[in-house]
């Protein structure tokens, strides 16, 4: 199956109504044509997020990555500006810096071009012998960055509209706003990788179907399966409903509500996701966004953060309650990791037939269909 091209992989089910439709093919998760559109249509024209302001603090802290193969570098220059750069020599194409950590400039590890935390190139040696070298065309290529409620995306495309318009194409500054994630800070990190293409990810956090099986002995007790309230924007999704903390038992570890969500239900849950790669899952007591990127079309990293209120990082026993709600999450992420493996390798199985969509399945059904909308046209 995963050797079909594009042309034939019949997603023609997929189109039907809810409950008289099918899953995809397999070939749209096995195939590396498929990724390479996905590529081009998705991955190079729309806003990814990639982190948090906070996790830069000091001029000079930076961090490198990868987006399926395309080498990016995140900095914080000299004047206090977060700033992304193609991390591309601009001599023969050497990533100009690995990992992450604090520097004044970065060096190409290759031929010792230097350049500054604004990108400009100060420095390649034996230049002098090259007439008329233009220093300003051999500068770090910029790709374009901009920051929502404290959360850092970028954009591959330099025509790509603003990340306010992206946002407000799925009403996100409207519905999400509440949250005021910009007024909490990173208290954890979980980054890891998944043998699974990117699209699972998406649709496991959006599979209502799974909560009450993979998750009923930790977050899924007394999940509101039956009873989901499902909100469709125009390519994404949100829901507010009633669910256990993300702590074990649904303990209140804190003590408190985050001040702005005083006025919730004990057990209010907010779900929000924003096409391509981020899902927002918000509880009184903290934010718990994950994102991700794609690394080939059989692997994906995911990065799930942790963010409390500025001022809960001076509480007493803070670091104990951290690591309650750090450890609980990666049981969490656990729990989903075998089944996303497995998924992966079942659909390129020659025994694999799509299976129909379910009621609970709407989230995943209505995601299906406007990936399709964007790969091939309405």
């Amino acid at each position: 199956m995963s050797a079909l091209p594009i042309e034939l992989q019949d997603y023609s089910q997929t189109r039907n109504e809810l409950l008289q439709a099918r899953h995809l093919p397999g070939g749209f998760y096995k195939s590396p044509e498929i990724f390479d559109r996905e590529m081009e249509e998705i991955f190079m024209k729309d806003w990814l997020c990639v982190g948090r302001v906070e996790q830069y603090p000091n001029n000079g802290d930076y961090r490198a990555f990868r987006i399926a193969g395309e080498p990016v570098v995140i900095c914080k220059d000299e004047g206090g500006v977060i700033r992304a750069f193609a991390n591309v020599c601009r001599h023969r194409g050497v990533e100009v810096i690995q990992g992450e950590g604090n520097v004044k400039e970065f060096t190409c590890p290759y031929h010792a071009w230097v350049y500054g935390l604004d990108g400009s190139l100060v420095g390649a040696p034996y230049s002098n012998e090259v007439p008329d070298f233009d220093w300003k065309s051999c500068r770090l290529k910029v790709i374009q960055l901009d920051t929502w409620a404290g959360y850092i995306f970028i954009n591959f495309n330099p025509a790509a509209e603003s990340l306010d318009e992206f946002l407000k194409f799925n009403q996100v500054q409207e519905l999400a706003g509440f949250l005021c994630a910009e007024d909490t800070r990173v208290a954890d990190v979980y980054t890891f990788d998944i043998e699974c293409n990117w699209k699972f990810i998406p649709e496991n956090l959006m599979d209502i179907y799974h909560v009450g099986v993979i998750h009923g002995s930790s977050f899924g007790k007394g999940f509101p399966v039956q009873k989901f309230p499902f909100r469709l924007t125009k390519t994404g999704y949100h829901s507010e409903y009633q669910s256990l903390t993300m702590a074990p038992d649904g303990a209140w570890l804190f003590g408190k509500s985050m001040p702005w969500l005083k006025d919730k239900h004990e057990r209010f849950a907010f779900t929000i996701f924003i096409p391509p790669t981020f899902t927002m899952f918000a509880r009184p007591d903290m934010l718990q966004p994950w994102f991700w990127h794609p690394i080939s079309h059989d692997k994906t990293r995911i990065t799930i953060l942790t963010q409390f209120p500025e001022e809960w990082f001076e509480q007493p026993a803070f670091e104990q309650k951290r690591q309650v709600i750090a450890d609980f999450i990666r049981l969490v992420a656990d729990e989903d990791k075998e089944m996303m493996r497995s998924l992966q390798n079942g659909v390129g199985s020659r025994n694999f037939d799509p299976g129909p969509t379910m009621g609970l399945e709407k989230l995943i059904h209505h995601q299906l269909n406007t990936y399709l909308d964007r790969m091939f046209g309405g």
